[in-house]
């Protein structure tokens, strides 16, 4: 049986002379049509075969611009390489560009990014544009942070101290706060030269906590540390930690003028800061609940705490129960300090921060408990640990919370009307009574 020969049924041409191309048009015997392309180049006679006639008579238009242009070993577009072509010059469309200019741009950032992925690169830049950020100077994020300070209520001492330190950083390093950098904190804390590592390091804290203000203000990036958080810390020297003794306690009570005796008290029994001493009022004694209230806008640390009114506490402070207003009204509260250790004859006179560090140190070794100290005392359990453990013993600590005033004391220097007020009473306890007149009182 004879095979049945596939079976031309028209012949398409395209092109003229040397570069013409003719299309068959086959029946196969599997009924589908096929579309041969038969051209001579090169001294031979070539084919290909499509199975579209679209498809054959593009590419055959192809080859007859090629023969014409004398070019040769081209590989003609197929129908995929058109549709891709296609598909392309859309997608660079729809942002208004033509596909050779989103190639050059394609090729431009890829030379830019290097080995890093261009979606990588696009991501990082969409979440670390600066352009999107509210502009602000150093200037006006300062002031800015210290009316929030004042607004939430710290102590006039912390913003003061704030406002200053800012100021000298905003007037050594100017623009915008988006535009400061690292370096330049670091260079502008440097620069202290007659500042030691203690004073930087509060500074720097200023620094960072205006930078954080300003982050969730919207002035800097939300998801980046700020420049200030990484900066460098400046190492503080180990300083010994100076304390009295009980003796040299009970010498510096009974010596002290009346004007500066609640201070040296109620640092050495209570350890309330100086400075916040300075803020209190005799109402803020709570005498029958057996504790001393430092408000939040009274503490350093803006967080209100409750302080035990130890017993020989009370004792010393007995005279002052019935008063009001402030506690300390000496203006010279530091001179005045000096001149008690020098009459008390405390060797090297006075010890700075001596009352608080006694405190601690002597409330750690009467209750072995550090959280409650540092509760008390306003600080971190980590000071604590680090400088206050271990440095007298239970025995001195007992003994430092026994220290009380001798019966029948009165402070020196107590003001006429309290000291009034304490004979009156003295006479109600002890009636009948003579007054310094000898005068018989009822």
């Amino acid at each position: 049986m004879t095979q049945k020969r596939k079976r031309r049924s028209a012949i398409v041409e395209v092109g003229t002379g040397p570069a013409k191309v003719r299309i068959y048009t086959i029946n196969r015997k599997d009924g589908y049509d096929q579309f041969t392309l038969a051209w001579q180049e090169g001294g031979r006679r070539r084919t290909r075969c499509f199975s579209c006639m679209d498809e054959a008579k593009m590419v055959a238009q192809q080859i007859t611009v090629r023969l014409i242009n004398g070019e040769t070993g081209v590989c003609e577009a197929t129908r995929r390489d058109i549709d891709i072509l296609r598909h392309c010059e859309r997608a660079a469309g729809e942002f208004g560009v033509t596909l050779a200019a989103a190639i050059e741009e394609w090729v431009s950032a890829r030379r830019t990014a290097g080995e890093v992925p261009l979606s990588d690169a696009v991501r990082f830049y969409a979440a670390n544009r600066a352009d999107l950020l509210a502009v602000r100077t150093n200037v006006q994020s300062a002031a800015e942070f210290v009316v929030s300070l004042k607004r939430k209520g710290v102590s006039d001492i912390y913003v003061r101290n704030a406002t200053s330190n800012l100021k000298r950083f905003t007037d050594n390093v100017a623009g915008n706060i988006a535009d400061a950098t690292t370096s330049d904190i670091n260079r502008f804390l440097d620069g202290l030269k007659k500042l030691g590592p203690v004073s930087k390091n509060g500074i720097r804290r200023n620094i960072m906590t205006m930078f954080s203000f300003a982050k969730k203000q919207g002035y800097l990036h939300p998801d980046r540390k700020t420049a200030a958080e990484q900066t460098e810390t400046f190492k503080e020297p180990e300083t010994e930690i100076q304390i009295f003794t009980p003796e040299e306690m009970q010498r510096l009570l009974l010596t002290a003028h009346a004007r500066i005796l609640p201070l040296i008290a109620i640092g050495a029994f209570a350890g309330i800061r100086s400075a916040e001493i300075n803020r209190l009022d005799w109402e803020d004694i709570k005498w029958d609940r057996g504790y001393i209230e430092i408000a939040g806008k009274k503490a350093k640390t803006a967080a209100r705490r409750l302080v035990p009114l130890t017993e020989n506490l009370k004792a010393w402070l007995s005279p002052w129960r019935e008063e009001t207003g402030p506690i300390i009204t000496i203006t010279d509260a530091s001179g005045a300090l000096s001149d008690t250790a020098v009459k008390a004859q405390i060797p090297g006179g006075w010890r700075q921060n001596a009352l608080r560090h006694s405190f601690i140190s002597y409330r750690v070794a009467e209750t072995g408990d550090v959280a409650r100290t540092s509760l008390e005392a306003g600080n971190s359990p980590k000071m604590i640990f680090r400088h206050y453990r271990e440095i007298v013993t239970g025995e001195t600590a007992m003994a430092w919370f026994s220290i009380r005033p001798p019966d029948g004391w009165v402070p020196p220097e107590l003001k006429w009307s309290i000291r009034e007020r304490l004979r009156h009473l003295s006479c109600r306890q002890d009636n009948p009574c003579v007054d310094t007149a000898n005068h018989a009182q009822p």
